[in-house]
C-alpha cells in the first residue's frame, strides 16, 4: 500500500512538473478590442513566406484570450477579422496584453513584454527621423513649385543628411546591442539598406550564442550576396518572356556587356531610371551592350504596357510573382531598381549602376572615349 501511495505521489509530482514546464513555454495573450463582439481574433506567424495560424478566438465582452508555444526568439502577428493590417508582438512565455482599436490597428498598445518594450523604445526614436524627412520633402516640393533651385538643393541635402543619420542610428543600435534578438529583427527587416561588406560585419558582430530565425535569415542573406558579388559568375534562371516562350539568362550571356535589370511597372524609381537605360542601350547596342530585363510585376498587362510606354526594346522576362520572384531570391534582391553588369563570360563586373555611372562604365569597358550623353 505504501509503495502504491508513493507511486501515485511521484506520478502526480511528475505530471505537475511537466505541466509547469509546459506553461513556461507558452505565451498567453489577452486582446482587448472594442465593438468587436463575436468576431475572430487571430494569431499567425510567417513560415517560408506563408502565413501559418497559431491560435484564434472570438471576442467576448471586449476580450479575446489566445495562447501558443513561445519560441522566445520570434515575433508573431495579431489580426482582426475583416480589418486590414496586423499587430506585431514578441511571443515570450508570459502574460501579454494587447489593446486594439479596430479603426486604428497600427496604434495598438502592448504591455507585459520586455522585448516589446525595447522594440518600442527603438521605434519611437527611429521613426521620428521620418517626420523630419517628410518636412524636408515638402520643402523640396514647395521650392520646386516656384522653381527655386537653391531651396530645392538645400531641402534635398537636408533630406539626405537626415536619412543617413537614420541609418546610422540603426547601425549603432545593432552594433551595441549584439546580444539582443531585437537587433536581429531590426537588421533583418532593413538588410536591403546595406552592401555586402557592411551587412557581413554587423552579422559577425552578433553574439552567436543568441539564436533567432532573424539571425538565420541574415546569415543566409550574406551567403546569397556572396554568391552574386562582383567577381562571381552569374547564376542562371529561366522565365517566361514578354513575347512568347521562355528565355534563360544564359541565352543572353555572351554579349560584350549584359545588364541584368531588376525592375517593375509599379516602381516609380525604376520608371524614372528607364529613360537613362534606354539612352545607354541605344548608344551602345551596336558595340556589344545588351539588356535583360527582369520584372517584379504580378500583372502581365501592366508589365507589357510599361515596356511599351517606356520604349524598352530589349529582352524582358518575369514569373509574375512580384516580390516572390525566383530570380529575385537567387540574387538577393530586396529593393528595386537594381542591376548587375556581366562581361561576355558571365562574370559580374559591377552592380547597381545608374544615371551617368552606368553610361560612363559602359563607355569605359567598351573603350568608347566619348561617353557623351545621348540627346
Amino acid at each position: 500500500m505504501k509503495r502504491n501511495l508513493l507511486f501515485v505521489v511521484l506520478l502526480v509530482g511528475t505530471l505537475f512538473s511537466c505541466k509547469q514546464a509546459e506553461e513556461k513555454n507558452k505565451f498567453n495573450v489577452t486582446v482587448e478590442v472594442k465593438d468587436f463582439e463575436g468576431k475572430q481574433v487571430l494569431i499567425e506567424k510567417r513560415v517560408n513566406d506563408v502565413w501559418v495560424g497559431v491560435d484564434s478566438a472570438l471576442a467576448e465582452n471586449g476580450l479575446a484570450k489566445l495562447s501558443g508555444d513561445a519560441p522566445g526568439n520570434e515575433f508573431y502577428f495579431v489580426s482582426l477579422e475583416g480589418v486590414k493590417g496586423y499587430v506585431l508582438f514578441f511571443a515570450e512565455p508570459m502574460a501579454i496584453n494587447i489593446s486594439i482599436d479596430p479603426t486604428n490597428i497600427r496604434d495598438a498598445i502592448i504591455t507585459g513584454s520586455p522585448t516589446q518594450n525595447r522594440l518600442k523604445a527603438f521605434n519611437d526614436e527611429y521613426l521620428s527621423f521620418d517626420d523630419v524627412m517628410a518636412d524636408y520633402y515638402q520643402a523640396f516640393k514647395d521650392a520646386q513649385s516656384i522653381a527655386d533651385e537653391t531651396a530645392q538643393k538645400l531641402a534635398e541635402a537636408s533630406y539626405d543628411s537626415t536619412e543617413r543619420a537614420k541609418t546610422k542610428f540603426l547601425v549603432d543600435y545593432v552594433m551595441v546591442n549584439s546580444k539582443d534578438i531585437v537587433s536581429h529583427y531590426l537588421l533583418s527587416r532593413n538588410s536591403y539598406l546595406f552592401e555586402l561588406d557592411e551587412l557581413e560585419s554587423m552579422v559577425k558582430n552578433f553574439d552567436q550564442t543568441v539564436k533567432s530565425i532573424y539571425l538565420d535569415e541574415l546569415v543566409k542573406r550574406v551567403q546569397t550576396l556572396q554568391r552574386v558579388s562582383v567577381g562571381q559568375t552569374f547564376i542562371d534562371f529561366t522565365m517566361e518572356s514578354a513575347d512568347t516562350g521562355s528565355i534563360s539568362l544564359s541565352q543572353k550571356v555572351g554579349a560584350k556587356l549584359l545588364l541584368v535589370d531588376f525592375w517593375a511597372s509599379w516602381c516609380g524609381p525604376c520608371r524614372a531610371e528607364n529613360p537613362n537605360v534606354v539612352a545607354v542601350y541605344n548608344d551602345f547596342k551596336n558595340k556589344g551592350f545588351d539588356v535583360y530585363g527582369v520584372s517584379f510585376d504580378n500583372d502581365r498587362a501592366k508589365w507589357l504596357a510599361a515596356i511599351g510606354a517606356d520604349g524598352l526594346t530589349w529582352t524582358h522576362v518575369s514569373d509574375l510573382k512580384g516580390w516572390g520572384s525566383a530570380a529575385g531570391k537567387l540574387y538577393g534582391i530586396q529593393s528595386i531598381p537594381q542591376n548587375i553588369l556581366l562581361d561576355e563570360k558571365g562574370v559580374i563586373i559591377a552592380k547597381n549602376l545608374r544615371g551617368e555611372d552606368l553610361r560612363n562604365k559602359v563607355a569605359e569597358l567598351l573603350a568608347d572615349v566619348k561617353a557623351v550623353k545621348s540627346k
